[in-house]
């Protein structure tokens, strides 16, 4: 593919100069103009230029304005511009373009030679970029991949976990419901008494679990999973738990483990975080969307 260049000047010579040395050189280029800053930010914006060759003094708003603005604008504040000046040729001339944005610095009147040494040179800085932006985007990309299956698997073991919850609770009702229907008046069993108490009691438990909220969002994963990228699934899933205000015996009703079990995987997670004895284990994960 051919590469891009925009040249932006309000003299025709010299876009005519700039435009002869890039025809006559050997690779292949896509040759863009403009007269003025304006018009080569619109041109830049749309046709998104590998490399821009950008006059200082024009009318209208210089090369140094529209290079700020250029680099100000998510679309093009990548690409490298080169000021070339007849004019303001000292230091802090060179200086103050650098700042608005500038990647190099040509000197009027253009020299073949350097002129195609110094765009050749950004074209291929260019295209290094890009390469790197590609090889950025694939990595992010499977980061949220592997974020979205995360989250989707804990999604749907806490859906399980929630289902079984609820049949649990609803099969409880009723059965609390048949045990009362056996009363007769005030005379009943004290063993079926004791037998609806406890019923009542463990769906009691079912209900206070079931309000309570189970699913992780993608900002808790995603946030704990920049500082502690080696977290399982499970490990994950607890501390999510642990962030809700879950007791142990709670946490262990929920993933149907001992409370032992709970307590040495609390102890497990805490060392693989990183956490002193003396850091709060609730509170840490409380603060985990600012790390």
């Amino acid at each position: 593919m051919s590469k891009k260049i925009l040249i932006v000047d309000d003299k025709k010579e010299y876009l005519q100069t700039a435009m002869q040395y890039i025809i006559e050189d050997s690779i292949p280029y896509a040759l863009l103009s403009a007269p003025n800053g304006e018009i080569g930010i619109e041109i830049a914006t749309k046709e998104l230029p590998d490399v821009i060759v950008m006059d200082w003094e024009m009318p209208g708003i210089s090369g140094v304005e529209a290079t700020r603005q250029l680099k100000n604008k998510k679309e093009t504040k990548d690409i490298p511009i080169i000021i070339a000046t007849g004019i303001r040729i000292t230091p802090d001339d060179l200086r103050f373009a650098l700042e608005a944005g500038a990647s190099d610095f040509l000197r009027k009147p253009l020299d073949k030679t350097e002129f195609l040494a110094r765009v050749n040179s950004h074209l291929k800085q260019a295209e290094y970029v890009k390469t790197i932006k590609s090889q950025a985007d694939i990595i992010l990309a499977a980061e949220n991949a592997k974020l979205n299956d995360m989250v989707q698997y804990l999604n749907d073991a806490n859906q399980d976990t929630s289902d079984v919850l609820t049949f649990y609770y609803h099969t409880l009702t009723l059965l609390a419901q048949k045990l009362e229907e056996i009363k007769v008046g005030d005379c009943f069993d004290d063993d079926v008494e004791s037998v609806i108490s406890a019923l009542r009691t463990i769906n009691q438990r079912a209900k206070s679990l079931l309000d309570r909220n189970l699913f992780p969002n993608k900002q808790f994963v995603e946030c704990l999973l920049k500082s502690h990228d080696k977290l399982t699934a499970r490990e994950i899933q607890l501390c999510y738990l642990i962030k809700q205000g879950l007791q142990t015996k709670e946490i262990a009703d929920l993933t149907f483990r001992e409370p032992g079990s709970v307590k040495v995987s609390r102890s497990r997670l805490r060392k693989k975080l990183l956490l002193d004895e003396k850091e709060n284990l609730y509170t840490y994960l409380n603060n985990v969307s600012s790390i």
